[in-house]
């Protein structure tokens, strides 16, 4: 701790302690006679330019907080999928560590992966992908699997394995100096299960909508519909996305106001896919796509910082990259010229169905070749349905 002379005394409090890495780093000066005390925040300590993402499992689960996770209401509903309420409650007072755009990410035993031989296999002419590839897996009820019925989305964040998978988060760990729980995944007290999702589905929670705050002392409770697996108990595992970044101004008071706008993810608060009417193969490409709706929602990054991409199953066709105002003039809807169309209907009796593509919204700094400049991308499942491949157009 460096002496200032004849100013006063500063305290360097960027250390990490107790197997966590500190939320903030800052200076402490404090006058030799006791006339002033001043915390400042090191800004250029703090993180990059999207603030911090980080897992925070291990903080509800064992220090501070050993209970701050927990499962109630659980039963069956008529259909056979099994109803359970997740709540989190946050395991501080102090309104510094109030808590932005939080996820809970759920994670079952996988059985689908993406690139899907079973549905390249379908059509005479694809090759496998092959096991060169690293695939990233999805819990999929139609091959067996238990699965999230009613999620926001589908993220790769903080999966239980690193590799080259698409959309990797593994950047992020690769490139923080700190190899601490907060920035990985971390295996929580109720976990259970191999060979889990990497692309795995999610729940947003908030104690207000204001900024989508988690606020301190609060507890948030989501209800979760989990189709059971084709045998056996539900297993899964779990990972608590949160974001945050330091105060402008300490104390907080108001995190409304006190918080800079990095507090807030530059992911999506709210992102979804709608279609006007079924897909026809027939029609022009710019029908197509003008019938197509990409819902999103961001605090602060607009699509200047997006790159949106759509892919079927078969990674036969992945395609888009720039979303679009959509023509309809309808705020938060962008339209993103993708081919919608690839795969499916080469598949013998594929069309009319129904069949999905991953919509991927990634993050990135258009400015910036850092590897830190990309922070992740959501994923939308959508099951788009299909009109009949006729020539009638």
């Amino acid at each position: 701790m460096p002496c200032t002379d004849p100013g006063g005394l500063t305290l360097n409090t960027a250390k990490d302690w107790g197997g966590y890495y500190s939320w903030g780093h800052y200076n402490f000066e404090i006058a030799r006679d006791g006339s002033y005390g001043e915390v400042v925040p090191i800004r250029e300590a703090n993180g990059e330019m999207w603030g911090y993402h980080m897992n925070v499992v291990k903080l509800l689960e064992v220090s501070p907080c050993t209970n701050c996770v927990t499962l109630s209401n659980i039963h069956v509903l008529i259909n056979g999928d099994v109803s359970v309420d997740i709540s989190i409650r946050h395991p501080y007072y102090d309104r510094r560590y109030t808590g932005f755009d939080v996820r809970g990410i759920i994670m079952f035993p996988a059985s689908q992966t993406y690139p899907d031989d079973n549905i390249r296999n379908l059509i005479d002419f694809l090759d496998p992908i092959g096991e060169e590839w690293w695939k990233v897996r999805i819990a999929n009820h139609e091959y067996g699997d238990a699965e999230l019925m009613n999620p926001d989305g589908w993220t790769v964040a903080w999966s239980s394995e690193e590799g080259p998978i698409a959309w990797d988060y593994g950047w992020y760990q690769e490139h923080k100096p700190e190899d601490l729980p907060i920035f990985r995944y971390y295996p929580g007290k109720i976990a259970s299960g191999e060979n889990l999702s990497t692309l795995s589905g999610f729940i947003r929670y908030h104690s207000t909508e204001i900024r989508h705050m988690f606020e301190v002392g609060k507890t948030v409770t989501h209800t979760y519909v989990i189709r059971p697996p084709e045998s056996g108990p539900i297993e899964a595992s779990y990972a608590i996305y949160a974001h945050w970044y330091p105060a402008d101004n300490i104390p907080v008071v108001d995190p409304a106001v006190d918080f800079p706008p990095e507090a807030n993810s530059p992911l999506p608060y709210e992102f979804y896919v709608t279609q006007d009417a079924p897909l026809d193969p027939d029609a022009p490409d710019e029908v197509i796509d003008e019938s197509v709706q990409w819902h999103i929602k961001t605090w602060s990054i607009g699509n200047d910082y997006w790159k949106a991409t759509a892919a079927d199953l078969g990674y036969e066709c992945s395609s888009g990259y720039v979303a679009y105002n959509h023509p309809n003039g309808e705020p938060d809807e962008y339209m993103v010229t993708a081919d919608y169309i690839c795969l499916y209907p080469l598949i013998e009796n594929g069309v009319p169905g129904i069949w999905p593509i991953l919509c991927n919204l990634g993050i990135y700094n258009p400015k910036d070749s850092n590897p830190m400049s990309y922070i992740g991308q959501d994923t939308y499942i959508m099951d788009f349905e299909y009109a009949a491949l006729d020539g009638q157009w």
